[in-house]
């Protein structure tokens, strides 16, 4: 890893070209995921009028039910995500730690 480091600061031009790729490969990711975003959006707006065509007096009902589930099952997934950042902020302190130690040691001898 360290030799590509050096690589690439020793020969700029390289940096520039993989930037380059990156960006374009970054971009490629998202424009892929925008498409995928519309065409859920899309799908879901078609099943919700479906269901507003087939029984328009229970739909706002409906919808309210489906409006809390997913307020629920959201907070629930929020705070799993603070708990899953928690404990990795945890492992990364005690990983940092093990390796100023390793470093220490290395430096000692």
């Amino acid at each position: 890893m360290e030799s590509f480091i050096q690589y690439l600061t020793a020969h700029p031009i390289a940096a520039v070209v993989l930037a380059v790729l990156v960006l374009l490969l970054i971009y490629f990711v998202l424009k892929q995921a925008l498409k995928l975003v519309l065409i859920v959006g899309i799908v879901l707006i078609a099943v919700g009028g479906y269901y507003y065509y087939k029984a328009p007096e229970e739909f706002p009902q409906t919808v309210k039910e489906a409006v809390t589930t997913v307020k629920e099952q959201a907070g629930n997934l929020v705070e799993k995500g603070k708990t899953a950042v928690e404990k990795g902020k945890e492992i990364a302190s005690d990983l940092g730690k093990v390796v100023k130690e390793s470093q220490e040691k290395d430096s000692g001898k």
